[in-house]
């Protein structure tokens, strides 16, 4: 039975290999969705954590995504005054509170995301943070720390020099970050004096980030805090389910447009099979004649079909783990403030999910060509093909 299914698939090879491919496009879409959900998740949990900080204080009237943007290097419009910092150190419960002033230079083509930092207070809450060279002290206004991926850019070494047009200042590298996997990468860190001075904003920062002693009282320090007048609290798992409700809404309409891929698919499939039954009346009657019951067609048609939706699943499977690549690239140039690498990992739930779905597909899309082939009469099937 096997090699007369293979027969009757490669008979008409054009229309084998469309329909293969009309099921791997939507599969590969489908498949791509669920990995992207799972790997973006997975990525930006990960970049928070990177944060080292339960939660940030920003500027009351910023939305959650202001987090998301402190984490991404994107500007919040608004500003606390350090006084405000004060206040929070002096809350018992808080272990760190160190201030944050974000900023941008934008120079040419060239966008440099500067970063001001107290050093002292931001190395506890980055302790994995590791540099090639030294950290600057936080009365050195003219050194300057890296990223990774800048040193790598712009083939950089401790002792080398930036220079910053818009200002008009040199910079002295006396350390360069070894690679962290997040958006520090990309960072330039000064210190926060100096960041105030060159953006004239003298005692102001762009957020506090703060790390709790005990994490059974984070909501004790919240309350408290949000007793400050200019400050509004957002946890890390805040900014989290804010984005994810955001990419959620995204991937709404996106998966309707996969249901109706996978759908027009699925009438690829039919289409095909029933013009494979028409095509074989005089086969399928002779089969009955010498024998062949309505189990024997069932089958015969149930596995031609199921070969079908197999072999397009299995392809979008592959399209996905072979394009994971593109997909990232694609997806972080629509999604502002991506996580800097998504993970596209294999996931043999996600796999199973879709050869079950295929599956599924494989028994909806035989029923109407199965019923039609057990119901042609063999006599006058025959008798009709010779005509």
């Amino acid at each position: 039975m096997f090699i007369l299914i293979i027969k009757n698939l490669l008979r008409r090879k054009i229309r084998t290999l469309l329909t293969i491919f009309g099921i791997a496009i939507a599969i590969f879409l489908l498949f791509s969705l669920l990995t992207f959900n799972q790997g973006y998740k997975n990525s930006l949990v990960k970049e928070l954590d990177l944060l080292g900080v339960h939660m940030l204080a920003v500027p009351k009237g910023c939305p959650y995504e202001a987090a998301s943007l402190i984490v991404h290097g994107g500007i919040i419009p608004k500003y606390l005054k350090e006084e405000d910092l004060e206040i929070v150190k002096k809350i018992p419960e808080v272990e760190i509170a160190t201030p944050i002033f974000l900023a941008q230079l934008v120079e040419d083509d060239r966008i440099s995301i500067i970063y001001g930092i107290d050093i002292e207070s931001y190395q506890k809450v980055k302790k994995y943070w590791k540099v090639k060279g030294r950290f600057f002290e936080n009365n050195e206004n003219d050194k300057i720390v890296i990223g990774s991926d800048i040193a790598f850019q712009e083939k950089l070494t401790v002792g080398d020099e930036v220079y910053f047009k818009k200002i008009d200042k040199v910079y002295q590298v006396v350390g360069i970050l070894e690679y962290t996997g997040g958006q520090d990468d990309g960072f330039y860190f000064l210190p926060l004096k100096e960041v105030q001075r060159i953006f004239n904003k003298e005692k102001q920062i762009t957020a506090i980030g703060i790390k709790v002693k005990d994490l059974e009282k984070v909501d004790e320090v919240i309350r408290k805090l949000e007793e400050i007048p200019d400050l509004q609290i957002v946890t890390m798992t805040q900014v989290l389910g804010t984005i994810l409700n955001l990419i959620g809404q995204a991937n709404s309409l996106i998966f309707t447009i996969i249901i109706l891929a996978l759908f027009i698919s699925s009438l690829g499939v039919i289409n095909t099979m029933l013009i494979s039954v028409f095509e074989r009346r005089r086969e399928i009657g002779l089969l009955k004649v010498i024998g062949a019951n309505n189990w024997d067609i069932i089958k015969l048609l149930f596995l031609e079909t199921l070969i079908l939706i197999i072999l397009g699943a299995l392809l979008g499977i592959v399209l996905t783990i072979s394009g994971n690549k593109f997909i990232e690239t694609f997806i972080k140039g629509i999604i502002i403030h991506s996580p800097k690498k998504i993970e596209f990992n294999f996931d043999w739930k996600i796999a199973t999910t879709i050869f079950l779905y295929s599956l599924t597909i494989a028994i909806l899309a035989s029923i109407y060509p199965i019923f039609k082939a057990i119901n042609l009469r063999p006599m006058e099937t025959i008798r009709s093909s010779d005509e």
